[in-house]
C-alpha cells in the first residue's frame, strides 16, 4: 500500500506539524501520567484556589517536577522527529514551527500556575535540546530512508 502526500509543500508542512504536535502531546501526556501515578494529585485540591495551589506546588518534591520536565523534553523530541520526517525537505522549518508551539504552550501553562523558579528555568531550557535532538533524529532517519530507497 503506497501512501503519499500531495505535492504541495504547504500541505505537507501542515500535515507534518499537526502529526508532530499530536505525537508530542501523546508522549507528554503518557510521561506525565506515569509521574502522576508516582505522585498523585491531592484529591481535595481546589485548582481554582491559587493559595492552595502555590502551597502544594512549592511543597512538592523536586522529583515530581522532573517528570514534567522529562515529559516536555521527550514530547518535543518525538514531535520534532515526526514533523521532521513527514516534512522531509522542509523538515527543519516544521521542527522550528513545532518548537515554537511547544514553547508557547509551556510559557502559557507556566504563567497560569505558581511554580518554583528552578522548574520554570529548567522546564523551558530543556525544550531547546529536546527539539534539536528530535530534528537531528529526523534528519538521520531521512538519510537512512534515502539510502535504503
Amino acid at each position: 500500500m503506497d501512501v503519499s502526500l500531495p505535492d504541495s509543500p504547504h500541505f505537507r508542512n501542515l500535515v507534518a506539524i499537526v502529526f508532530g504536535l499530536t505525537a508530542g502531546a501523546i508522549v507528554v501526556g503518557s510521561v506525565e501520567a506515569v509521574g502522576h501515578e508516582i505522585y498523585p494529585a491531592l484529591t481535595e485540591l481546589d485548582f481554582e484556589d491559587e493559595t492552595q495551589m502555590e502551597q502544594v506546588l512549592f511543597e512538592a518534591p523536586a522529583s515530581a517536577f522532573l517528570w514534567v520536565i522529562a515529559a516536555w523534553a521527550l514530547g518535543i523530541c518525538s514531535g520534532c522527529l515526526v514533523a521532521g520526517v513527514i516534512g522531509a525537505s522542509q523538515g527543519t522549518f516544521c521542527c522550528v514551527v513545532l518548537g515554537g508551539i511547544f514553547v508557547f504552550m509551556a510559557v502559557t501553562m507556566l504563567s497560569e500556575i505558581p511554580a518554583p523558579r528552578w522548574f520554570v528555568f529548567f522546564g523551558l531550557l530543556t525544550l531547546v535540546p529536546g527539539g534539536i535532538a528530535g530534528w537531528w533524529l529526523s534528519q538521520k532517519t531521512l538519510d537512512r530512508l534515502r539510502r535504503a530507497g
